[in-house]
């Protein structure tokens, strides 16, 4: 197209198609008929169809009405949207999406598409409005309606609807759910247009009132699949979710929706949708309202239960209904009952929860309702709270109405009978906040008195603590609620309520605990007890409140009336002494003390502010431990709360129980400061803690993380110091509490400063508090004199420790402590500071600096003090640089250096803190120096203890740190430090060696792991600097070490252990140490048998450390070196020698030894080594014959294969021995390692063996010769070796010995085992097929040479057989005891060989000089072994066949020259073998190879001709030769198969053989189609053979098929050369040959007819009739086939020339039914006949056009009708008979021309009348001829679609016809009646009233005549025409039923009654029950 077109394209006009056609003409495209079928239809008949669905619809849908004017009526057929304007044709869209809408339910049905056709066709819905129409049948998606409306729509590009639904127009089909989700889907759809329109759906048909089934389920399975998918892919969209609530509220919310609509159908969806996501609160409450519109329609209990399960699944709803929920609920019927149902079925108390409070809202009209849910005896306890709370809270509404007040009161008085506790206790909780009607209630006894304590009323809260004190029989729970209501009304402002409870004390102390009575003290912080009070608790019972009653007593002596400002603080000075004093001596002291501790943090105010009160006073009485360890337990409280709330500020802070303090208890209790007063007054006390004499301070120690709460000074003082400089206290007191701490320390501050200080767990900020105190006090020194300044070098360490703290802050502190230690060192120091008490009994460690190392060390120090605050690891550089051995100046330098090193490690050692020692040893981390070493050795060695101080300390670690700190320490074992270990005595090397051995094992689990750490340090570096000896000591150590070490350390060691480098010299020094146990003396007989045994265990030992040794070294990287191979072949040998005395691991051993011994020789490549250092094989032929593990020998066969490198002269005096043992072992055992070793083994010894054989053989053969013994040893084995490793085996052998050399021996030498006596029953084929898969691993020249050198070896052994000497190499395995015909057996079983080789060969490029001499050593074979002696054997054949494979190995050229040759020789047999391998070779030559040897091919094409009068075998082989190369040839192959065609006429002639005759005419027929024109020479021949033997009456049916099939291929070939004559015989004999052979005939006879011309064909045919019909049937069924096949291939021109011999041909061949019913033939026989010859007719008509045809259907007609009618009646028989063949002849051409050939029934109308009316009257009564008119006239109403037939003539023709129901009564009325037939063909022609009016009148008639037969023909007929148009026929329905069936239903005629309710049942299918109609 251009693009001019496509341009103009796209603009036009959707009607721009109609614009030139007639106004009105209706849309090309139609929904119910296809395109061709809908272009006959013009806009009346569209219409027609159209109104006629319309009608349908209303009886079903009388709604479609208001659609009648606008779009079926007369108006709507001249309505033309072109002409109309947009108002109009926007008016026209709405009336016409509302049609199709309500049209929505009936798509199903016919009528509905009718009327959706109309719509199509005429307002072209499909384009115009296709949005609307396919919404209308998404609901159809799956049904063949949906790709049937499809495949018309027009979309356009811009709609939504284009992008899913455009694709799928072409070929449309039904499309399945999940691809209509996915479109709508907002992932694939973003517009969310499409999903709106589906969703929409539901609602729009809600308020049209168009809904139907099919859309609901359609709706709802969708939205339920969508959301599905949603949930499995990336979650529901929010537009999604608010297109689904709109939808679903607008659904629900529709009154009369109806039941399916508002509830069933979208039940899944909505519950789907409520449980994918949490709706907002606003969308849920829009469901839950709409779930409740009244009058919906929907059922009630299903409403309901929706309702229950989405809210079941939204826990914790509270938003209630909605604002009339209450109201809706109550209009619900059972609602009550069906809550209960669910809730015993499903729980749903999240539901239930929910919706009770929103019923007792109006608890007056939701009565009957709450009272099922009250009376419910199941109803959870959580549910019944609810229900009373809900109940009394509303109740609680001063404005409730008395209606809602009576209910309430009746549901309560239901719930308390059955739940009365739980009712009590939520009216208790309820009225606690809300003012609840007292009366409510109904309260009597226990429950009463607990609900009167909490009334409004005083008096009544009185009577009720007196009621609950007169009698506390209460159950557990009640008991409770009692001691809460007390508690309560403890806390009561009015005096009447305290005064009740107190007159009570005996029932108080019973009701509550002496702790409880305390806490019930809180009370007089609000109001004054009266002296009576204080009496009154004092006589609480001792036993149960001793403490209250103390406390009272106390109050009393002091004579204080009542608490009121002035006397409070006194009566709570007085309270705080007593109790205290009263706890201290209590025996419950402890439990006192907790008690009060935990009100401490009590929410309640008087209850905190007196325990503050109390604990401070008892702090300041308490002494001694018990001070300290109460201090101990509020500290850690106290410094909580004040980093919650810190007291900046206070009153009178310094006084802990300060008057002013004690008043604002009193005044202020809920006030903020007041809290605080009382926190600090408990701090102020802890300043009055003494520090036990005696008690030391915890000093340099390190600090628990979890500190004792016990008498521990040192935790009190850290704790203390961390909250004075907290900042969380007044300024003051945090002063006089710090100085009174440091008065008490003294001496030990500046300790305690350093430990707090060096403490990582403590908070920065008070380590740089710390710091700064630290210097302070340092710097206080700072006055004395020179010389005389104190020393601080004990303070050094902690403050390595300080600065390199990660907080800069605080390494910038201690910097400042440096610095102050600085300034006095530069003065001058003198006595040292702390030194034996610093860390206390650790201190004499230390080792001290002396002044001028210590003012170094601290002057390199401050000269970076700058980069050390800026840098926490320069302290390390510091290190580095300064201690390091490279930068030492001088020996005085090193002392110095070393100096400062020891003691800062005597200070790690002194300091038993892992944190401390971690900074430290760190520090030093980077310096490289024995004293490292030294110095942290003694905190190694006590560690190997585990019962020492480090040890049990270290333990108490946890893992981790315990790791950490193990591997700091043993880092030191580096390069550096191997100068103290070089001492074998000294004690560096001893703690090493004893780590080993490791003497407490498994007990003590930290010696393993310094042990395993330590030998990772040593194999990390330092081991390399051993010296040698050393290095084979610790090896031998740590061999010997494992036996008594853990499994898991076992593992762990070996590894390390394999890591540690052995030179060579060590490892033989740890080798021959290992194995001093072997080479002690063997045991003396007469030893005890303990000292046996303990030299068996020595040696046991032994073999287990040398076994370990050799596993661990990687002796592929272990240098060749010969001493190490001949000191491992000596511990060997000593192992062979101690094989008897060993009990365990010496196979084991041996093997490891010998992979050690194979790794290092493998290495060497110097035979002189191994010579020099007497390395010999010997002891590995000794472990070869002592071992019997197979792993064992195998290894030392590699190993003897290794030594053959070297020294090849030792092993080939041992080669016998070691492959019979090979033999006897490796090659039995299947497995891949044996197999491995063998074929090393093979691969190193064999060819020092092939070298030797070489130099002793001259030639070939004599190699052979030489070898056979050696290769026998081999080719012996092969029975014994496993099958699928023996192929293998030999290739790997083959290639070992050198293939081009012995592969032949070694394939003759298998094959030949097969011909022995043993080797007869594993079968000569085994024998060849393993020698030649040996063979095929080999190239091409190999295999080739390995052929010629069998074939030779067969004429050798040709040659043996004549003569006594012997030159075969097989000759020389005769024996005496063989066979004499095992020579013969030989050359058997090499020809098998040769012939397996050459098919290996086939196809691959082969030497041809060496093939032909294969080829001519073959022949010569072939002529030897065809003399008599061999002539009986099947060696002549063998010979043969080993010939044709060689010849298959030829190249093309040589090898058809080959064939050419042997077939000219004349030598039938080799000719036989030559042309077989011709067939086969030949289709595998190549076209262009092929055409340079035409002239080969030709000469044997014709030398195989000579042979067609040979033998049969010859004949046969010969003649497939021919086949070969006719099938195939090519043009210069034509003369000589053109020559040999006379060759091949005479063999089919003369042969005997059936096969050959076959294979013979196939060819001829073969080559004659290749051949075209030049067989015209050999036609003649060729067709007398054919017919020859077609006619013969011996021939075969195969050959008499063939024959003709060969003719065949000649006609194919030169049609136009057979005479008339041939071709009428040629015809005959395959007319004959159809009783045979029917397919054969048929082909023959459709070759004639397609390849002869018309003009030379149809004569002879015809002429061939005369002939035919005197055969049987079966040969005028084909003659006429023939016919049909001749008149089907005529040309159209020629048969105008023909036509009147032709025609007159039918004419008489119609006659011949006349001819054979003479000869008594039966009819059925002669129908068929007739059929067929009819069947020739129809092909002539086909050829004819319709002014050519008239008038011989005229003659026809005159023929049958008028021709013989003179002076014979209608009944003559011959008169029968031509019409019997004219009304066959009509059938024929009305079912083949259909509706073509209805006019010419008006032709014969006449005489069908004369016919009908001649039955009628009975004046013609043959059956046959009434049947088949009966059957014309049902196939012409059938096919006529108003080519002839109308509503005129059928009128007319329907009396005649309905009279034919009363002749042939038995077959008119049986099931297959003809009449019914076309009376049912007739009604289902047409839907015109008066036609099936008047058939229906007729046929009610005659089911009134006297004749039972005739009324049950005619109500079968009925039956009949019901069936076709009961629609059609309504109408008629009363007249029909009423006036007839009612009398037949009463018919005397049982049958006739049967029939008539089957007629009545057929038209009530239609009509439903027409009982009114009977009755």
């Amino acid at each position: 197209m251009s693009s001019l077109a496509a341009q103009l394209q796209s603009i036009a006009s959707l009607d721009a198609s109609r614009l030139t056609s007639r106004t009105g003409a209706p849309a090309g495209k139609s929904y119910l008929f296809p395109p061709t079928v809908a272009a006959e239809h013009d806009l009346d008949a569209i219409f027609s169809l159209g109104v006629g669905g319309f009608e349908e619809l209303l009886q079903l849908d009388p709604g479609m009405s208001e659609f009648e004017d606008d779009l079926f009526s007369e108006r709507a057929k001249r309505t033309d949207r072109m002409m109309l304007s947009k108002e109009e044709n926007r008016d026209l869209d709405q009336a016409l999406e509302r049609c199709l809408r309500r049209l929505g339910k009936w798509v199903g049905t016919m009528a509905g598409g009718k009327c959706i056709e109309w719509l199509v066709r005429r307002f072209r819905v499909h384009e115009m409005n296709t949005e609307v129409l396919i919404q209308i049948f998404l609901p159809y998606h799956e049904s063949p309606n949906f790709p049937r409306m499809l495949a018309i729509v027009t979309i356009p590009t811009t709609s939504v609807y284009h992008a899913p639904f455009y694709p799928l127009i072409k070929n449309a089909q039904p499309l399945p759910r999940p691809y209509i989700t996915t479109a709508i889907s907002p992932s694939k759809e973003r517009t969310l247009r499409l999903l709106n329109d589906v969703v929409s759906l539901v609602p729009k048909a809600i308020e049209e009132k168009t809904v139907h089934r099919a859309l609901l389920a359609f709706w709802s399975a969708t939205m339920v699949e969508l959301l599905e998918k949603s949930r499995g892919g990336k979650g529901i969209t929010e537009g999604l979710v608010k297109v689904l609530v709109e939808a679903f509220v607008n659904i629900l919310s529709t009154p009369e929706a109806g039941t399916e609509v508002s509830v069933s159908r979208g039940v899944p969806s909505l519950v789907l949708l409520t449980r994918s996501i949490r709706l907002a609160d606003e969308p849920f409450l829009a469901i839950l309202t709409a779930l409740l519109t009244p009058s919906s329609g929907a059922n009630p209990s299903q409403r309901l239960l929706t309702l229950l399960v989405i809210l079941n699944d939204r826990s914790g709803w509270d938003q209630g209904l909605g604002e009339e929920g209450s109201e809706r609920l109550a209009g619900m019927k059972r609602l009550g009952e069906t809550v209960v149902a669910a809730m015993e079925k499903y729980g749903f108390e999240e539901a239930v929860r929910a919706i009770l409070p929103v019923l007792v809202e109006r608890a007056d009209i939701n009565l009957k309702h709450l009272q099922n849910i009250a009376e419910y005896q199941q109803l959870p306890a959580l549910m019944v709270k609810l229900f009373a709370s809900s109940l009394l809270t509303v109740a609680s509404n001063p404005s409730v109405s008395d209606q809602i007040l009576e209910a309430i009161k009746t549901l309560l008085s239901i719930l308390r009978d059955r739940h009365s506790t739980i009712v009590d206790s939520a009216y208790l909780d309820v009225s606690s906040r809300l003012a609840v009607p007292v009366d409510l209630l109904n309260t009597s006894g226990e429950s009463g008195a607990l609900v009167s304590i909490y009334s409004a009323d005083t008096s009544a809260r009185v009577q009720g603590i007196k009621d609950l004190f007169s009698d506390l029989t209460l159950e557990d729970s009640d008991r409770e609620t009692a001691k809460e209501a007390i508690r309560a009304r403890l806390a009561d402002h009015d005096p009447a309520i305290l005064d009740a409870i107190y007159e009570q004390t005996e029932r108080l102390g019973e009701l509550l605990t002496s702790e409880e009575v305390v806490d019930a003290l809180r009370p007089v912080e609000r109001r004054g007890l009266s002296k009576a009070d204080w009496e009154s608790i004092a006589a609480v019972p001792a036993k149960s409140s001793d403490i209250l009653r103390k406390v009272a007593q106390d109050i009393i002596k002091a004579e204080i009336g009542s608490l009121d400002k002035d006397t409070a603080p006194e009566v709570y000075r007085i309270m705080a002494d007593s109790l205290s004093r009263s706890v201290i001596a209590s025996t419950g002291y402890p439990s006192h003390v907790s008690f009060l501790l935990d009100q401490l943090s009590s929410t309640l105010v008087s209850s905190r502010l007196f325990a503050h009160v109390v604990l401070a006073k008892m702090v300041q009485t308490l002494q001694g431990e018990q001070q300290l360890k109460l201090a101990n337990q509020v500290l850690p409280v106290l410094s909580a709360r004040l980093r919650i709330a810190p007291v900046r500020d206070a009153e009178d802070a310094l006084e802990a129980l300060a008057a002013s303090f004690l008043r604002s208890v009193w005044t202020k209790p809920s006030s903020p400061k007041t809290g605080s007063r009382a926190t600090i007054a408990l701090v102020a006390s802890l300043g009055k803690v003494v520090r036990i004499p005696g008690i030391a301070v915890d000093r340099m120690e390190e600090r628990p993380s979890s500190p004792s709460r016990d008498a521990s000074f040192g935790t009190f003082s850290t704790d203390l110091y961390a909250l004075v400089n907290s900042n969380h206290l007044p300024p003051s007191l945090s002063r006089v509490l710090l100085r009174s701490l440091f008065t008490q320390l003294n001496e030990d501050a500046l300790p305690f400063l350093a430990s707090t200080y060096a403490t990582p767990s403590l908070s920065s900020a008070l380590r740089i508090v710390a710091l700064r105190h630290a210097t302070a006090f340092v710097s206080a020194h700072a006055s004395a004199e020179e010389g005389k300044a104190v020393d601080f070098q004990m303070v050094l360490p902690s403050l390595l420790v300080a600065m390199q703290d990660s907080n800069q802050d605080v390494r910038e502190a201690g910097v400042g402590v440096l610095k102050a230690i600085g300034g006095l060192i530069r003065i001058g120091t003198g006595e040292i500071f702390a030194l034996d008490t610093f860390y206390g009994s650790q201190s004499q460690h230390v080792q001290l600096l002396k002044p001028v190392d210590l003012r170094r060390y601290v002057d390199a120090l401050l000269a970076v003090k700058n980069e050390i605050v800026l840098d926490p690891s320069r302290i390390a550089a510091v290190h580095n640089t300064q201690l390091g051995v490279t930068h030492s100046k001088g020996r005085k330098d090193s002392q110095n250096r070393r100096a400062i090193i020891s003691a800062l490690l005597s200070h790690a050692l002194a300091w038993r803190s892992l944190p401390a020692r971690h900074s430290i040893l760190l520090s030093l981390a980077g310096v490289h120096d024995s004293a490292i070493f030294r110095g942290v050795l003694p905190l190694l060695i006590p560690l190997a203890n585990s019962s020492s101080e480090e040890a049990i300390w270290l333990q108490g670690k946890t893992e981790a740190e315990r790791e950490d700190y193990l591997r700091l320490l043993l880092s030191v074992l580096e390069k550096g430090s191997a100068g103290v270990l070089a001492d074998p005595n000294g004690e560096a090397w001893k703690f090493l060696l004893g780590l080993l051995s490791a003497p407490e094992g498994e007990s003590y689990p930290l010696g393993l792991r310094m042990r395993l750490l330590s030998l990772e340090r040593i194999v990390d570096g330092i081991f390399d600097a051993f010296p040698p000896t050393l290095k084979a000591t610790y090896v031998c150590a740590l061999v010997k070490s494992l036996h008594d070490l853990p499994s898991d350390d076992i593992f762990a060691t070996k590894p390390l252990l394999a890591r540690l480098s052995l030179d060579t010299l060590p490892l033989i020094e740890a080798l021959h140490d290992l194995s001093a146990p072997l080479d002690s003396p063997a045991p003396r007989k007469k030893q005890k048998h303990d000292d046996h045994s303990a030299e068996s265990d020595k040696l046991d030992r032994s073999v287990a450390d040398l076994t370990i040794l050799i596993e661990s070294r990687d002796w592929k990287v272990v240098p060749g070196d010969a001493e190490l191979v001949a000191t491992l072949m000596t511990v060997l040998s000593a192992l062979l020698g101690k094989r008897q005395s060993v009990h365990q691991g010496l196979d084991y051993a041996e093997q490891e030894l010998l992979g050690a011994i194979l790794a290092v020789v493998e290495k060497i490549q110097e035979s002189a080594e191994i010579k020099k250092a007497h390395v010999g094989i010997e002891v590995i032929i000794k472990v070869i014959r002592a071992s019997t593990n197979p792993r064992t020998s195998q290894r030392a066969l590699l190993v003897a294969s290794e030594l053959a490198r070297l020294i090849p002269e030792g092993v080939l005096h041992n080669v016998m021995p070691i492959f019979t043992f090979m033999g006897a072992s490796d090659f039995q055992r299947d497995d891949a390692y044996s197999f491995g070793v063998v074929e090393k083994t093979v691969e190193r010894i064999v060819p020092v063996m092939t070298r030797s054989l070489k130099d002793k053989s001259a030639d070939e053969l004599g190699l052979y010769k030489e070898s056979a013994g050696f290769l026998g040893i081999f080719t012996d084995m092969v029975g014994r070796l496993p099958k699928h490793r023996t192929l293998p085996f030999f290739v790997h052998l083959v290639k070992s010995l050198g293939a081009k050399d012995f592969l032949p021996a070694v394939a003759m030498l298998l094959v030949d085992r097969a011909t022995t006596k043993a080797g007869r029953s594993s079968g000569a084929a085994q024998a060849i097929e393993m020698a030649l898969g040996v063979a095929g691993a080999f190239e091409v020249s190999v295999r080739l040479e390995t052929m010629r050198q069998v074939v030779q070896e067969i004429a050798r052994l040709f040659d043996d057989l004549s003569t006594d000497e012997k030159r075969a190499f097989l000759s020389q395995m005769l024996s005496e005891n063989d066979d004499s015909d095992r020579t013969l057996r030989q050359i058997t079983a090499l020809l098998h060989l040769s012939i397996g080789l050459s098919r290996q060969l086939t196809g691959r490029p082969c030497d041809q000089n060496a093939v032909k001499d294969v080829v001519r050593q073959l022949i010569g074979l072939a002529a030897t072994s065809s003399g008599a002696a061999l002539r009986g054997s099947d060696i002549p054949k063998t010979v043969q066949a080993a010939l044709g494979g060689a010849m298959g190995l030829l190249s093309a050229e040589n090898f058809l020259s080959v064939t050419n040759d042997v077939v000219a020789d004349q030598d039938e047999q080799n000719a036989v073998m030559a042309l077989n391998t011709l067939v086969a070779r030949l289709p595998m030559i190549k076209k262009d190879i092929r055409t340079k040897s035409s002239s080969t091919i030709s000469e044997i094409v014709k030398r195989s001709a000579t042979l067609l009068g040979a033998s049969s075998a010859t004949v046969r082989a010969a003649l497939a030769a021919i086949r070969a190369v006719a099938s195939s040839a090519l043009s210069g192959e034509d003369t000589a198969l053109a020559s040999i065609m006379g060759k091949l006429v005479h063999c089919a002639g003369k042969a005997e053989e059936g096969d050959v005759i076959l294979e013979t005419l196939d060819i001829i027929g073969l080559t004659s189609r290749h051949l075209g024109s030049r067989i015209i020479p050999s036609i003649q021949s060729i067709v007398d053979l054919t017919l020859h033997l077609a006619s013969l009456p011996t021939s075969s049916p195969p050959i008499t098929k063939q024959a003709l099939l060969t003719l065949t291929s000649v006609i194919e070939t030169v049609p136009t050369f057979v005479s008339s004559k041939q071709l009428s015989e040629i015809l005959r004999h395959s007319i004959a040959l159809r009783a045979r052979d029917e397919q054969v005939s048929n082909s023959v006879l459709s070759v004639v007819a397609k390849r002869i011309g018309t003009k030379a064909l149809l004569p002879v045919v015809m002429d061939l009739f005369a002939t035919a019909q005197k055969g049987d049937a079966t040969e005028m069924e084909a003659y006429f086939h023939l016919v049909r096949l001749a008149l089907r291939n005529t040309d159209r021109a020629t048969i105008p020339s023909l036509i009147k011999p032709v025609f007159a041909f039918f004419l008489d061949v119609f006659d011949l039914r006349h001819r054979l019913q003479k000869q008594a033939m039966d009819a059925i026989v002669v129908n068929r006949i007739e059929e067929s010859a009819i069947g020739s007719f129809l092909e002539l008509v086909t050829k004819l056009n319709e002014g050519t045809f008239k008038p011989l259907f005229i003659r026809l007609y005159d023929w049958a009708v008028i021709d013989l009618s003179e002076g014979k009646t209608i009944a003559d028989a011959r008169l029968v008979e031509r019409k019997t063949v004219l009304l066959h002849v009509m059938e024929g051409l009305l079912n083949k021309f259909r509706h073509l050939l209805s006019p010419y029934i008006g032709t014969m109308m006449p005489h069908i009348e004369e016919l009908l009316d001649a039955y009628a009257d009975g004046d013609i009564e043959d059956v046959g001829l009434w049947t088949l008119l009966m059957g014309v006239l049902a196939k012409s109403f059938e096919v006529d679609d108003g080519a002839y037939w109308n509503d005129g003539l059928l009128l007319k023709f329907i009396p005649r016809l309905t009279s034919q129901l009363s002749i042939f009564p038995d077959l008119v009325s049986s099931a297959s009646s003809p009449l019914t037939t076309t009376l049912s063909s007739l009604a289902g022609s047409t839907t015109s009233e008066p036609v099936l009016k008047l058939v229906n009148e007729r046929l009610c008639m005659f089911t009134r005549d006297d004749s039972p037969r005739v009324r049950i023909s005619a109500l079968k007929a009925m039956d009949a025409v019901w069936e076709k148009q009961a629609e059609e026929m309504i109408a008629l329905v009363p007249e029909t039923v009423s006036e007839f069936l009612a009398e037949l239903l009463e018919d005397e005629n049982g049958e006739v009654e049967g029939e008539a309710r089957k007629v009545l049942a057929r038209i009530e299918k239609m009509t439903g029950s027409l009982k009114e109609y009977l009755e």
